[in-house]
């Protein structure tokens, strides 16, 4: 019989220990000895709790924080109580311990050593609350974190700053460098950024975005002391593979409580501030200003709005009519206007960005182009028109199969279409860009480059791809009268466009000596002076005359 209790302990996966009511060591198990590490001879029965504590001690296998676990365990002793502890040894392992009282007044304790489970599960918890690549907490952690230090500043009255930095132009430093050298250069800047944040609690958010939370010192003299460190961690280059890659960061700031009353409010208004500093100058800080914060929500609730627009039936075309040097009309720009059921008309320049900024410019684009050719088809006159797509369509969808698309269903010929795009749609990618406009070309619509003479690359991109039609900036029109340098321009470009057989229109035509300068050097002609823009009703005389009609 005992010999089946020996081989029965023996062979259990953890240690095991019977003591009798006088607490004295009645039994043990080889695996106890062997995972404390007891010297032979160290335990017998009889032993007490002190004799095993020192035999441990010998082995370098003591519990590590041996005032609490004693006490927990003296406590259960007392009570009669079954109860469960992990402690941590000396040695670095973790253990799992039990109590278990018998009926009899004797009681059990087992032992498992649960270092690899602990260390796993550690591994997860960390995984859970810190970023892979740079090890720093991550949008988990910084919500629990800053949640903590809120309830703990509000109870005592103190202060806090919520910091968030943006890594400016990484998109560009992973095109150029590559991905493993933006991971690399991530991980560089994270350890540079918790040394200049001395204490301060660091989070990464997302690929370039980190936030950082003070609460120790007075605000906001501390974080404007810890903005001034961050801004020049980057001030000397990160090496990487020979490479010496510059960055710089651009941050916003928010304080509590002034610069709002609740967590949400708080961030919100630190982002703010960062996008106020974007917008200023990159690489600088701005700390939260309440009017900073209204046109933030303003710009979220037009973001919000746009989305709809379509729905709602908000959007209407408005047309600009062209015309030639000699004053007939031939066509008409097709112009986006957005009549919002509240602010009334928002102007394009605020609207336009702001629909690129969510990916409502695809659909808004569409709707334009497919209500501008049904009503141009409906013309007995047939006049042509014009209408802008953005950059941001030619990124994300196929434009030549929509624009093919939106000619059969209309119904309008091709050669009355002319599709007017900036440099930015050949800036990103320009093969790419130039392949897609060599297949709206072959479906018979005429491309047109607007705003030329403003960007940087207007020649070579006239050398690359055949433009029908190049649009003089209204920014040099404006000046004509003026500025020698503007007048010689416009007849260096018309001259540019004769040499290439390209027509040239000038936009932005408003004064009597500007049309008499233009109409003379042979210009096509586009502004207030001809025709304001507006709903195609204003302007059915001209498209239902059988003449041509004369601008004025």
């Amino acid at each position: 019989m005992m010999e089946k209790l020996d081989a029965a302990l023996n062979n259990m996966s953890h240690g095991l220990c019977m003591f009798g009511p006088d607490n004295r060591l009645l039994l043990w198990n080889d695996r106890y000895v062997k995972m404390y590490n007891i010297a032979p001879g160290r335990l017998f029965v009889g032993c007490t709790l002190e004799e095993m504590l020192e035999a441990r001690k010998a082995a370098g296998t003591a519990y590590r924080n041996l005032g609490q676990y004693g006490s927990k365990l003296q406590t259960a002793i007392t009570t009669r109580r079954p109860d469960d502890l992990v402690a941590e040894l000396a040695d670095g392992r973790i253990v799992s311990v039990s109590y278990r009282p018998m009926k009899n007044g004797c009681w059990v304790s087992t032992h498992d050593d649960i270092t690899e489970r602990a260390q796993n599960e550690a591994r997860i918890a960390h995984l859970a609350f810190h970023d892979q690549l740079t090890g720093l907490p991550n949008r988990a952690a910084f919500n629990e974190h800053i949640a903590i230090t809120f309830v703990s500043a509000a109870a005592g009255n103190a202060s806090f700053a919520v910091l968030c930095l943006d890594l400016d132009q990484f998109k560009e430093i992973n095109d150029v460098y590559g991905h493993s050298a933006g991971d690399r250069f991530l991980v560089e800047v994270g350890q540079r950024l918790a040394s200049a944040c001395n204490g301060a609690f660091l989070a990464r958010l997302g690929a370039d975005e980190f936030t950082i939370v003070s609460s120790s010192g007075p605000q906001p003299t501390t974080a404007e002391a810890l903005c001034s460190r961050l801004s020049g961690i980057l001030d000397e280059p990160v090496c990487i593979d020979g490479y010496e890659i510059e960055g710089s960061f651009t941050i916003g700031a928010s304080i509590y409580p002034q610069d709002g009353a609740d967590v949400d409010t708080l961030v919100a208004n630190a982002e703010a501030a960062l996008y106020r500093a974007k917008i200023e100058l990159r690489g600088g800080v701005r700390f939260f200003e309440p009017a900073v914060g209204r046109q933030i929500r303003e710009k979220r609730a037009l973001q919000h709005d746009i989305a709809g627009a379509i729905e709602n039936n908000e959007l209407e075309l408005h047309f600009q009519p062209q015309a030639t040097a000699g004053g007939e009309i031939f066509s008409f720009e097709v112009l986006l206007r957005w009549r919002h059921p509240v602010r009334g008309m928002v102007p394009p320049g605020i609207f336009i960005p702001l629909a690129e900024e969510t990916g409502a410019i695809g659909p808004i684009d569409e709707w334009v182009l497919r209500e501008a050719c049904r009503e141009a088809a409906s013309w007995p006159r047939p006049l042509s028109i014009a209408v802008n797509l953005s950059p941001v369509d030619f990124r994300r969808g196929d434009v030549p199969a929509m624009i093919l698309s939106i000619l059969l269903e209309t119904g309008l010929d091709p050669k009355r279409l002319e599709i007017e795009i900036t440099e930015g749609v050949l800036f990103e990618d320009f093969e790419r860009a130039l392949s897609v406009l060599r297949r709206i070309k072959n479906l018979g619509v005429r491309v047109a480059m607007d705003d030329f003479g403003t960007g940087y690359s207007s020649l070579s991109y006239l050398q690359a791809f055949p433009f029908d039609k190049i649009k003089i900036d209204q920014s040099f029109t404006a000046r004509i009268g003026n500025s020698f340098q503007a007048a010689a321009i416009i007849h260096a470009i018309l001259g540019l466009g004769r040499a290439l057989t390209l027509s040239v229109i000038a936009e932005g035509v408003e004064t009597e000596s500007q049309l008499a300068f233009l109409a003379k050097e042979g210009c096509e002609i586009q502004g207030y002076l001809i025709g304001r823009p507006e709903p195609i009703a204003h302007y059915r005389h001209l498209v239902t005359g059988v003449a041509p009609q004369k601008m004025r």
